[in-house]
């Protein structure tokens, strides 16, 4: 029997098939879609899909996951597909640098036994080393929800990068990476949440934490990191020691913070953001699914 093209071309590349899947499962919410439409009416679907919406749902919002159930589990199943969108540009952005850049002294080599005319080129293979991450998570609260979201994500796609190291905390920190090495994601978090030591009077402490980071784990963080803080950044009224952030960003090679409170609450009350800030590369809003997406465009 003749091979397929479509088997063909997906078998070799891993990236097609990704992307095919995507159009099927969008076709198929289209058509889904319509025949409610024809069913129910125009109006009452727009009501019912106007209710929620998955891209505009603010995370900070989820201070009860057990009232947003739906809406949790729609956010999870979304942010699945973010990530395999993630790893689908990871693979085509790899396949690209097969060819290099040229590699002058061989192509010249190569063109003496065509009387220098260089038919043949030769190609410099061109490496493109991958991130190395580490996730601080602030999971008081509200932010809680926010950063099982994000290890979701990054547990996910973390074959992409040379190394993830996760850490949570309140008002102290503590290493979860072993959990998600040997885990489901979801077994991962659960345990993270139950065993991990990040809490001693509940209230966040960035200072402290970032104080306890740099004197008991940053000696073990590669220069090449990129450092992800997930947090508010409200501080409680404690110091902020912000030398020991100051200290985290002169070690890696840089330090972005995500922060799913609405950037105009940011320095009001006992949010100290503006003061962290100043030792970041990038600070991003990340209030829902569609800021979430651009933001970890920067972790690349």
């Amino acid at each position: 029997m003749k091979e397929s093209v479509f088997y063909r071309a997906t078998a070799d590349d891993p990236a097609v098939l990704i992307e095919r899947l995507q159009y099927v499962e969008e076709t198929m919410k289209k058509i889904l879609l319509e025949i409610f439409e024809k069913r129910v009416g125009v109006d009452i679907v727009e009501q019912t899909l106007g209710s929620f919406n998955p891209d505009q749902m603010e995370f900070y919002h989820l201070d009860k996951p057990e009232l947003y159930q739906v809406e949790v589990e729609e956010i999870k199943r979304r942010i699945a597909k973010l990530a395999r969108k993630l790893a689908s540009r990871y693979a085509r952005r790899y396949r690209k640098a097969k060819h290099g850049r040229i590699d002058l002294r061989r192509t010249i080599s190569r063109a003496m036994n065509t009387g220098g005319i260089p038919i043949h080129l030769k190609y410099r293979k061109r490496i493109i080393s991958k991130p190395e991450i580490v996730l601080l998570c602030d999971v008081s609260g509200s932010v809680a929800v926010f950063s099982e979201f994000m290890l979701q994500l990054v547990y996910t796609i973390q074959n992409k990068f040379r190394a993830v190291r996760s850490f949570l905390f309140i008002d102290v920190v503590d290493e979860v990476t072993d959990y998600f090495l040997r885990n489901t994601v979801e077994e991962a978090i659960d345990e993270a949440f139950a065993r991990a030591n990040f809490a001693f009077s509940g209230f966040s402490d960035y200072g402290r934490v970032f104080a306890m980071f740099v004197n008991k784990y940053l000696s073990t963080v590669s220069p090449k990191s990129t450092v992800i803080i997930l947090g508010d950044a409200r501080n409680n009224g404690y110091p902020d020691d912000r030398k020991f952030l100051e200290k985290i960003r002169n070690h890696v090679r840089r330090v972005l913070w995500f922060n799913p409170q609405p950037q105009e609450q940011w320095d009001k009350e006992d949010s100290i953001m503006s003061i962290y800030a100043q030792y970041c590369d990038q600070v991003f809003e990340c209030r829902n699914l569609k800021q979430l997406e651009k933001a970890v465009e920067a972790i690349a």
